[in-house]
């Protein structure tokens, strides 16, 4: 996921009308005393599950998402605006603690809200991972999580856009498998536009071992190719769009926004036991507060970070933070906001001819409008493509992985899996002074950015009130775990050898092969200590939150079960990227959109429909 502070170019975006228009809360609509389920969260699970619940049978469905019609903001569509989109009204825009392995520093993280989560405002890169990455799911005690199992999910979920040939673009690296996809609601793609420095860094990756393949998609992320994401070759594609629009027109579903949750409510069984009756919400559309039923399920889909707030606030979560809001207890689960997971990215950057930079769009008001002419008036052009969604993934050996002191990434059971993540940038990331250099406006860039896909530290989440309408608190905990800073310098120097690839040779200006952040003159590739110093002070989040709710046994750590319920309650279930036991080696939207489609099929297994 990527994002650029710009108020330049985004304030010249204007009020540009959304190809999506998502029908707004009728003052005229009625909400009903009960319903079958009740989601909480229209993100991405959400309205996945909306979708598959109501298409078999009559069950009656409400969607209750706190944050607005995504068409609010009114680039959100065009793949080439994702830069601009964080920090504006379908955004959280949460931020971290003070980050202990960052030298203290305190990290912006977004996170989508409105109809869609984030799916609306991610970076749109669309993988799933690792097949040993969901077998060790089950090695963990989760059965029916192998990849066996949830292949099929990401396969019905998904419908491949087959590129247009005749972009005038390099297209080589544009390959898929036809067989890893079907005629599902998801659309994914390639981007229109295609910079020649990003066929030259799939061609450079050969430098760190990775080679070019044809789909990773298919249960093998190991390699290089064209980026895949959730677009058409137009536009960004999402949950808001794809599942939204069947669902909404089903009369057994009800869908509103500007409709927070407030609290789940409980009764107990004639056993004793807890069970989710119904929520508490606001409706902001009318000014009214609800308190509806839920006859059989309340499904909770509100993301790692305020899928654990809100049973923290309704009663599921540590005993001494709910001593300390003066939170009634419904269960006492210790790992409710615990093992948080992350992946985080840094970069190196270089200068290069102006063809293969995109980096002029952070500015130059002129360009910026010039490009968006051209995409609304012929579908093409820059802001078709989000600036980087071709990666490239690498998978060290156990021996590499001893050499480099991180033996503890094998003891973990995360191999046969790629262990980093290279991702080209076609501008400086991020656009913002580093330690050593400051990215000149005028200048044309590109970055290298390094991403850990088997990090360690855990980090957490917890409430700072007993409402929802104050922030989680946030701490990821980045590089805590000294594996994860032997990965990040190791993979710094595989960095500067992609960027030294005779791929490069043409596009890249000046000496060191273009590199100015950090440059070679301020850091030696064989000076750790200093690597690891340029590292600390240029992370960002990948955004790519997961395991806060996790799934797995009680005794061993776990919130939910392998049927995604919450121990200890009746008629409560998770279903988003908190209950992940471990995360993915991928950006984690795939996966995401895989665990709305599994998730489906588990409940309407449970309840026979």
């Amino acid at each position: 996921m990527r994002y650029i502070a710009s108020l330049t170019a985004f304030c010249s975006l204007g009020h540009l009308a959304s190809a999506l228009q998502t029908t707004q809360n009728s003052t005229g609509s009625t909400v009903n005393k009960e319903y079958d389920f009740i989601i909480v969260g229209g993100g991405t699970t959400g309205l996945i599950l909306a979708d598959r619940l109501s298409e078999y049978g009559n069950q009656k469905i409400l969607v209750l998402e706190a944050g607005p019609d995504p068409s609010v903001v009114a680039m959100h569509e065009a793949p080439g605006a994702v830069e601009f989109i964080g920090g504006t009204a379908i955004d959280w825009n949460f931020y971290t603690e003070p980050q202990q392995g960052l030298g203290g520093r305190k990290l912006a993280y977004h996170r989508g809200r409105g109809l869609g989560g984030s799916s609306i405002l991610n970076g749109l890169y669309y993988g799933r991972g690792s097949a040993n990455v969901y077998d060790h799911w089950v090695e963990l005690g989760n059965p029916g999580w192998g990849w066996e199992d949830v292949y099929p999910a990401f396969i019905k979920g998904t419908r491949f856009n087959a590129p247009n040939n005749g972009t005038g673009y390099n297209q080589k690296y544009q390959t898929w498998d036809p067989t890893a996809y079907s005629d599902g609601p998801l659309e994914i793609g390639f981007q229109g536009f295609v910079p020649p420095s990003s066929v030259a860094f799939i061609e450079a990756c050969e430098a760190a071992d990775i080679p070019i393949v044809q789909d990773l998609n298919n249960g093998k992320n190991v390699g290089v190719k064209q980026g895949t994401a959730t677009l058409t070759s137009k536009y960004r594609r999402s949950s808001a769009y794809d599942y939204y629009k069947v669902a909404s027109n089903r009369p057994n579903v009800q869908i509103l926004h500007n409709a927070p949750v407030q609290q789940i409510t409980f009764s107990r069984n004639a056993n004793g036991t807890p069970v989710a009756s119904g929520v508490v919400f606001i409706d902001h559309s009318r000014g009214r507060h609800h308190t509806v039923a839920a006859s059989k399920e309340v499904i909770v889909t509100l993301g790692t970070f305020q899928s654990p707030q809100i049973l923290m606030v309704s009663g599921i979560g540590p005993k001494a933070t709910l001593d300390a809001f003066d939170i009634e207890p419904v269960v006492i689960n210790e790992n409710v906001g615990q093992h948080m997971m992350d992946h985080n990215v840094y970069s190196i950057s270089a200068t290069v001819v102006p063809e293969a930079s995109t980096h002029h769009l952070m500015f130059n008001t002129t360009a910026v409008q010039a490009s968006q002419d051209e995409y609304y008036s012929t579908g093409k052009g820059v802001y078709t493509a989000p600036g980087g969604i071709t990666n490239g993934f690498q998978e060290l050996s156990n021996e590499q992985l001893e050499a480099i002191g991180a033996g503890a990434v094998i003891e973990a059971g995360f191999t046969n899996r790629s262990t980093v993540e290279f991702l080209f940038e076609s501008f400086f990331y991020p656009n913002s002074p580093g330690p050593t250099y400051e990215p000149l406006a005028d200048g044309s860039y590109i970055s290298v950015t390094v991403s850990s896909m088997v990090a360690l530290s855990k980090g957490n989440i917890t409430i700072q009130s007993s409402g929802m309408a104050d922030a989680p608190i946030i701490n990821p905990n980045y590089y805590t775990h000294p594996a994860d800073r032997a990965i990040a310098v190791n993979a710094f120097r595989d960095a500067r050898k992609i960027l030294a690839h005779a791929a490069f040779t043409n596009l890249t200006v000046g000496p060191d092969n273009g590199e100015v952040a950090p440059g070679v003159a301020n850091i030696a590739s064989d000076d750790d200590n200093a690597i690891f110093e340029y590292i600390k002070a240029t992370t960002l989040p990948n955004w790519h939150a997961s395991g806060t709710n996790r799934m797995l046994p009680l005794e061993d750590g776990g919130v939910v079960d392998p049927r995604l319920r919450v121990y200890g309650v009746q008629g409560l279930r998770v279903i988003d990227s908190s209950i992940m036991p471990t995360v993915p080696d991928v950006n984690i939207a795939g996966p995401v959109y895989m665990l709305g489609e599994h998730g489906a099929k588990i409940i309407r297994e449970d309840w026979g429909f």
